[in-house]
């Protein structure tokens, strides 16, 4: 009989003393990695020191082989310094451990893989339930509309520069992290002459490329646009500079409604990694150097009343309850605080494969399409559910990273995971990209053992986006992050887009990216 990972795990700690030598990190269940890929066979998985030669240790313990690895950077930076690196991933979950039991040396249990980490910030405020705003409808919308398609670094700033310096009367905005001055140029410009600005932000570890804090660009945005600003922190629970909470580990949104017109919707955020400051469609050259360092980002603006009023409620919303609760008598002295420790180093994140191809941005103009809105904490799970179950052909999905969960508590999402891997066992089209964050601390294997097919699997260092095209028809945009508080309780944003040239500008994109971007090497 097979032997399964349960069975591998429960050998580990009772065999621990064999495997115990100068470099050892860790030991887990897992799959073997052979010729940089990994196998279909379990094996004990020993995490070394990448930084000294590998120890010499038993092949096979117990009838399952050993596969030694050098520690990824992120699983070294993880032993290296606990403490640090629990405080980074809890606001970092794509770094976290927790994919499968894990041990140390003496075998006994590494228990800081999942949320909260120790050494995380305590949960010491209280949780305030979240509410929508009342009267207001995430129905699906099918009306004639324009919206403007674009990937970063392709076109991502050439195509949101202009949006925002067109500002009529005001700018509504939820973002998870505003650090890139150029940006905040862009803003600060566009809202002279009394031009309103709400804004609720989150106050994540500082990107390695900021020019500013969030912090700072708070303070920044309160001068420049003066008495016309309305400036909130998002009730996040790792946030240090809000008394109360209404989402557990980010307020993740990239959203921007202008005039109650039209909006911006991303994947990406408002730094320097996800919005470049270049334009490779017309410099490509010039901007090279600047592309190895950014990420894959897609997004829409979308000019629509109906559907950017929808969205403009649903951020005015946040704004109004998040900006009661700092008014509040506990919250004094809370507008700016201390610099979060930085966030992962720039060296770790390492650089993008060059682009074979940049694509410029696809302007349809008065063009009738069906959209479904999307939020998280709201209706996220359950349509995209229904959209990955419909494809009959091909389902291709890029992702930052997707971390599954056997917590009763996300069951819902556990059933979008599932459904991609019926997808695979079907023998549709599927073929699925994530960051490079998905090669360390088992949640590689992790995808396999909850039935992924590792071979429609590749790996694109500097994915960010969160993007789904199915069919070629449909195609799915936003910034849900595939975890349990990714897809269920955080706050996000997303559309579904049913229009095939819409999708098919997308999925190009996705081609080029699994063909000349990704791969599959551990």
């Amino acid at each position: 009989m097979a032997t399964t990972l349960d069975q591998v795990a429960r050998l580990i700690p009772g065999h621990a003393n064999a495997l115990r030598a100068p470099g050892v990190f860790s030991i887990r269940p897992g799959y073997f990695v052979r010729d940089g890929w990994v196998s279909r066979e379990p094996a004990i998985v020993v995490t070394v020191d990448r930084r000294l030669p590998n120890p010499t240790l038993p092949a096979r313990i117990g009838g399952v082989p050993v596969d030694v690895r050098r520690a990824t950077p992120f699983e070294q930076l993880r032993f290296e310094n606990r403490a640090a690196f629990a405080r980074l991933a809890a606001y970092r979950p794509e770094l976290r451990g927790g994919a499968f039991p894990e041990f140390d040396p003496n075998g006994a249990p590494i228990a800081d893989g999942g949320r909260p980490a120790a050494g995380a910030p305590a949960p010491t405020k209280p949780g305030i339930p979240y509410t929508a705003p009342d009267g207001v409808s995430l129905d699906r919308v099918t009306d004639t509309l324009t919206i403007t398609c674009s990937a970063s670094p392709d076109a991502g700033w050439p195509t949101l520069k202009p949006f925002l310096s067109t500002v009529g009367s005001r700018l509504t905005v939820g973002m998870y992290d505003f650090t890139s001055r150029h940006i905040l140029d862009t803003v600060t410009a566009a809202l002279q002459s009394g031009k309103g600005l709400t804004l609720t932000l989150d106050d994540p570890p500082r990107n390695p490329t900021a020019d500013q804090s969030d912090s700072q660009t708070r303070q920044i945005l309160q001068t420049s646009v003066g008495n016309a600003a309305r400036l909130a922190w998002a009730l996040v629970e790792t946030n240090s500079l809000v008394p109360e909470w209404i989402f557990p580990s980010a307020y993740h949104i990239k959203v921007a409604v202008k005039d109650g017109q039209s909006f911006w919707l991303s994947s990406g955020n408002w730094n320097n990694s996800n919005q470049p400051d270049v334009d490779p469609i017309q410099d490509p050259s010039g901007a090279a150097s600047v592309a190895l360092k950014s990420d894959r980002d897609w997004h829409v603006i979308v000019e629509h009343a109906g559907l950017a009023q929808t969205f403009e409620a649903y951020l005015a919303h946040d704004y109004q309850v998040a900006a009661s609760v700092e008014s509040g008598p506990a919250t004094a002295g809370l507008g700016v605080g201390p610099e979060i420790e930085a966030g992962v180093p720039a060296e770790l994140e390492g650089e993008a494969p060059a682009p074979a191809t940049y694509f410029p941005p696809l302007v349809l103009r008065s063009t009738a399409m069906t959209v479904q809105p999307l939020l998280t904490p709201d209706n996220y799970h359950g349509f995209m559910l229904d959209l990955i179950q419909s494809a009959s052909t091909s389902l291709y999905v890029q992702l930052q990273y997707i971390h599954p969960s056997d917590l009763p508590e996300d069951a819902d999402f556990s059933a979008l995971v599932d459904a991609v891997a019926q997808k695979m066992q079907a023998g549709k089209d599927v073929r699925v990209i994530v960051s490079q964050y998905q090669a360390s601390n088992g949640w590689l294997e992790k995808l396999q053992s909850v039935g992924f097919d590792l071979s429609l699997v590749r790996l694109q260092p500097r994915c960010h986006n969160k993007g789904f095209v199915v069919d070629g028809q449909v195609v799915a945009i936003g910034s849900q992050n595939w975890s349990g508080d990714g897809a269920l309780r955080n706050r996000d944003a997303s559309l579904i887009i049913y229009h095939e040239a819409v999708a098919q500008y997308f999925q190009q994109i996705f081609l080029h990216d699994w063909e000349t971007m990704a791969s599959q090497q551990v």
